[in-house]
């Protein structure tokens, strides 16, 4: 459980860096950073949600799974709105969340099963 809250305060703060890295560059040219291809990142992002999902990220990453979904409902709103610069940028977000995510439910069922494989081991009495 607290690996899990370290996970998503990670979470939190990447998330964190990433939206103020994004409004650094708004502050300091003026104006907001234009992306090159606001379909391709939207793409990106659903694609890897859709990964983060099949790794179990719904259960095993809850917390950084949710901000994945909201970036990504964030900026399918702003390319309907026809903002595709503030799409791109909030579906790279999205995306880092959904790889995020992926990754800490990937790390967690390791961790499941390299604990389940010691009971089995320690059960049968594995030690040299």
């Amino acid at each position: 459980m607290q690996a899990m809250r370290r996970v998503t305060a990670v979470a939190a703060l990447v998330s964190s860096a990433l939206t103020a890295g994004a409004l650094g560059a708004c502050a300091s040219s003026g104006s907001f950073p234009t992306a090159a291809d606001p379909n391709a990142s939207l793409h990106t992002a659903e694609r890897a949600v859709g990964d983060a999902q099949a790794a179990g990220a719904d259960s095993l990453a809850a917390d950084v799974m949710a901000e994945a979904r909201q970036n990504l409902a964030s900026a399918q709103e702003y390319m309907k709105n026809g903002k595709t610069d503030h799409a791109a940028i909030r579906a790279r977000v999205a995306t880092a969340d959904a790889n995020y995510a992926k990754a800490a439910a990937q790390r967690a069922a390791a961790e499941r099963d390299r604990t389940a494989a010691q009971a089995a081991l320690d059960a049968i009495g594995g030690h040299p």
